[in-house]
């Protein structure tokens, strides 16, 4: 067993609604999350103001109580001060754990209202002078720029006092200094699509087509030059551990429930492991096979050992490379709590439905998944079923476990042997 257990990393989780928070469970000791259009995901399904007091609650009555911090991580014009302040002082009514701030507005009105605050990787904080700087506002937790290296993060901790450090350990990468970029609202001729105001629309993943003037040459023709593989530092955890950052940092508030408890379950898994002097690269790599079954565009190891090269740009395809899909299958018309049972339309022509199928069951106000455990139809039992003609309905019953809504959205999750490429 490691020693100095204080120093256990905190696992800090993207949450952008109410069904990725309940479906989290008791996993991170953290989550981050933003409200209305302050904060760096504005397309995300944002909570709202009201919903404060709630998501505190929710948290802090947890079997092991989660932290909540509130972004409010964009760039902060004189009209939006009152709204701003509006939010943050609501925030500290509701018991936010901490405010992640980048604007020195933001940044002010925390300590205004005594709320400790974390500086978000916009400011992008690549060396000691700047740590400093903050650590002076009186800043609990400093997330550092993307672009240090693992040596240049240790040594910046180093020096610190008392401020902690925060490090992004998974997730997507912006090509961008550290997120800050014009690219998308010059493309859009519109400042509403900045990236630094959250409505980035993501030109980077395109393809573009480059050439060289003076050469009179293609550079790239037809390209995702920009398309930065995900960050992924799962084999990585001992080196992390013993840089003794202070918060492993997911990226994710536009992902999808399965998406943010199987990063968290699995990072988790790995520092456990480091502590039970049990980790090793074979279970590593199973780590990261199976973080390979969820949202993803492929792997790197961002800045921590070596500059991106080309390699870690995934050129060909867009969006998600995960060989696993989810294909809709039907609705849910009724539930029977005492049995468990299901009544499920079948809308999916020519897809055969078996036992043991795995599932995601998913309305506006809930996620879970699950398995079919038993399948039937009209009062007859089967181990797969098909529906063949488009025309007729096919109701069936099956086994779950949990309490369903009517009308939640039923689908099965495939493994495909061929990645297509698809919008992001």
């Amino acid at each position: 067993m490691k020693e100095d257990l204080d120093k256990v990393p905190e696992i800090l989780a993207p949450i952008q609604n109410w069904k990725t928070l309940k479906f989290i469970d008791n996993l991170p000791d953290a989550i981050y999350f933003g409200v209305q259009n302050y904060n760096m995901r504005k397309k995300a399904d944002n909570f709202t103001i009201d919903d404060l007091g709630k998501i505190t609650k929710f948290c802090h009555e947890q079997k092991n109580p989660i932290k909540a911090y509130l972004c409010t991580n964009i760039v902060i014009y004189n009209n939006e001060l009152d709204e701003l302040e509006c939010i943050i002082k609501r925030a500290k009514d509701a018991k936010i754990d901490a405010i992640i701030a980048h604007d020195i507005a933001a940044i002010n009105l925390s300590r205004k209202y005594n709320i400790p605050f974390h500086i978000s990787t916009q400011a992008n904080i690549s060396n000691i002078e700047s740590a400093q700087f903050y650590e002076d506002l009186a800043a609990e937790r400093i997330n550092l720029a993307r672009e240090l290296s693992l040596k240049q993060i240790i040594d910046i901790k180093k020096q610190l006092n008392k401020s902690e450090i925060e490090c992004f350990v998974h997730g997507s990468m912006c090509t961008s200094i550290s997120g800050r970029c014009y690219f998308s609202a010059e493309i859009c001729k519109s400042q509403e699509f900045s990236a630094n105001r959250g409505n980035c629309v993501q030109p980077c993943r395109r393809k573009w087509t480059v050439i060289d003037d003076q050469a009179n040459k293609f550079i790239y023709d037809g390209k995702m030059f920009l398309n930065a593989k995900d960050l992924c530092m799962i084999e990585y955890i001992p080196q992390l551990m013993e840089a003794e950052i202070d918060a492993f940092k997911i990226e994710g508030r536009m992902k999808d429930p399965l998406y943010v408890k199987t990063v968290v379950q699995t990072y988790k898994k790995a520092i456990e492991s480091y502590y039970n002097n049990t980790f090793t690269l074979k279970k590593a790599k199973k780590w990261k096979e199976r973080l390979s079954e969820v949202f993803n565009r492929g792997f790197h190891t961002g800045f921590y050992f070596n500059t991106p090269t080309i390699e870690d740009i995934e050129m060909e395809y867009r969006g998600n490379i995960s060989k696993y899909r989810r294909k809709y299958i039907g609705k849910v018309l009724s539930y029977k709590r005492d049995e468990k049972i299901a009544n499920v339309i079948i809308e999916a022509i020519d897809e055969r439905i078996s036992k043991e199928d795995p599932i995601i069951i998913e309305s506006h106000n809930s996620f879970y998944t699950d398995k079919i455990h038993t399948l039937a139809f009209q009062g007859t039992r089967y181990d797969s079923i098909i529906r063949k003609n488009s025309d007729d309905p096919l109701s069936i019953n099956i086994t779950l476990k949990k309490v369903i809504e009517k009308n939640a959205k039923i689908y099965k999750l495939i493994k495909r042997e061929k990645i297509n490429i698809e919008v992001n």
